[in-house]
């Protein structure tokens, strides 16, 4: 129970000196550097059907742009489950389209290591608020089971 709490609590003051002054969303993003935070739900075999949720993943991530409107980028952080002893990691890689100013879609293929390791390809949504601020959602699928993935998070770009 504590290292999920130790997790989640470091996860926070890496947002906490950004989020004092909440002017930094109404500028234009200078940097690739992101961060993200997402509520998971695994349907398949770890799925857990009383639980809201399954996972939360916070995750740092780097997007390199190769055009005006496609950019590469890797991201990876820590995963904590619903239970103390479900804690691990994920890292993920992928291709991100900009469809629009506020809108952008892409596909990412996701190590997740939480008591198993599972690899899904997904397909992911990012809908700007701001220029500094995104809600997200992803689906995704194994490669190598009937394992599915369902997640909604909160972005901040730098």
């Amino acid at each position: 129970m504590v290292k999920p709490l130790i997790i989640a609590l470091a996860s926070c003051l890496s947002l906490g000196a950004q989020a004092a002054d909440w002017d930094f969303l109404k500028s234009e993003a200078n940097s690739q550097l992101y961060v993200k935070s997402y509520s998971g739900v695994l349907l398949g075999s770890q799925s857990h059907h009383s639980d809201n949720f399954d996972l939360w993943l916070i995750n740092t991530g780097y997007q390199y742009p190769v055009q005006d409107d496609v950019s590469l980028y890797m991201e990876a952080g820590p995963a904590v489950g619903t239970h103390s002893e479900q804690t691990g990691f994920n890292i993920s890689s992928g291709v991100r389209y900009q469809l629009s100013p506020s809108l952008n879609i892409g596909s990412q293929l996701k190590q997740l290591e939480v008591n198993k390791a599972s690899t899904l390809l997904e397909l992911n949504t990012s809908l700007l608020l701001t220029p500094q601020l995104a809600i997200t959602a992803n689906y995704g699928v194994s490669a190598f089971s009937t394992e599915q993935s369902l997640s909604i998070g909160v972005g901040l770009n730098f």
